[in-house]
């Protein structure tokens, strides 16, 4: 399940080009006090990682990008999505914005003019086809010989982008459910040549993934739950958001 939530500003809304964390922090913003801070601080555990089992698409509306100024310049009103497979955090955020009659996205004081509950097509098959709007990413932390350590990012060519995508998902069921999941998935392009790689900073870390269109096979219920977890790491940062084509208007990454 996913919702939609439109702001509307009187002038222009002016947003720095790494604006990730300002998405983030107005979901937060929309999340009850107590359970945002639960979220943020840690959220669902499973052995040593944890998850906050949300992630969020970039603007829908276009926006114009200022090289010299490094910013994004977007029309007076504007939304995104959220996306979970946890009901009470988007029922809090739909909630929510009732009582939210201002906040502020970024520098920019907006209004919610709406907020759309949407529910995710009914899987029914093993294999569907999804856009992934914002990058999906995975990656290991290798150990150099100098006894430092380097993120190596993979690509959707190598065997482990999958596998681990798979493991990552694997885990984030057994996080929310409390028990082990009996499913796989596998992830593989529809065309190389149509995907991209993407480089995107978060917090001053630069992270690498990729968009475009990818087959995901396996179990129905798996793909549901990946189609509201979103694929891969750092989903909570707006990393991973997909959706099956043909079923819903694209978004756009900036």
């Amino acid at each position: 399940m996913r919702v939609k939530i439109s702001l509307i500003s009187d002038k222009a809304v002016v947003l720095p080009k790494k604006f990730n964390h300002i998405t983030q922090a107005v979901i937060y913003q929309l999340i009850d006090k107590i359970s945002a801070k639960w979220l943020h601080d840690g959220g669902f555990k499973i052995e040593k990682r944890s998850f906050k089992l949300f992630t969020f698409s970039s603007i829908i509306e276009k926006g114009k990008y200022h090289q010299q100024k490094e910013m994004f310049t977007f029309p007076h009103a504007v939304s995104f999505y959220v996306s979970s497979p946890v009901a009470w955090i988007l029922e809090q955020v739909a909630k929510n914005t009732a009582f939210s009659e201002k906040l502020m996205f970024g520098q920019n004081e907006m209004s919610i003019s709406s907020v759309e509950i949407i529910k995710d097509d009914d899987i029914t098959g093993n294999k569907i086809r999804i856009n992934a709007l914002t990058p999906i990413e995975t990656h290991s932390t290798l150990l150099k010989g100098d006894g430092s350590k380097k993120t190596y990012y993979y690509s959707p060519t190598e065997s482990e982008y999958s596998e681990l995508i798979n493991e990552n998902l694997r885990k984030k069921w057994k996080a929310y459910y409390k028990e082990s999941c009996p499913y796989n998935i596998k992830i593989k392009p529809v065309q190389m040549k149509y995907c991209r790689e993407r480089i995107r900073s978060f917090k001053g870390t630069v992270i690498k993934g990729w968009t475009g269109h990818f087959w995901l096979e396996g179990e129905p219920e798996f793909l549901q739950f990946a189609l509201a977890a979103g694929l891969g790491s750092r989903n909570s940062a707006g990393f991973g958001f997909i959706e099956m084509v043909g079923k819903r208007r694209s978004t756009k990454e900036c």
